[in-house]
């Protein structure tokens, strides 16, 4: 995972394989400030969670191996509840 500022990571798009999947809205935060995820919008309209650990960030996108690590929205609301969101 590349490095980057919640404000910077805000909007960029999703990608796996080169297709866009989604734009990130928050950045989701722990207590230290670490970002441990962020919380999508889905091409299909869809909200979803995208764990850190599964972002290859670069300076105009965010990459994943594939769709399958964007996670629905029971766990997006588990995150929410957690952490604070930028």
């Amino acid at each position: 995972m590349g490095a980057g500022t919640g404000r910077e990571l805000l909007r960029l798009p999703v990608t796996a394989n080169g297709i866009e999947l989604g734009r990130t809205v928050a950045v989701l935060a722990d207590r230290d400030g670490r970002i441990v995820g962020f919380e999508l919008v889905c091409r299909d309209g869809a909200r979803r969670f995208l764990p850190a650990g599964a972002a290859d960030i670069g300076a105009t996108e965010i990459r994943v191996a594939s769709a399958l690590v964007c996670l629905g929205e029971p766990e997006l609301d588990w995150y929410r509840e957690r952490t604070s969101a930028a």
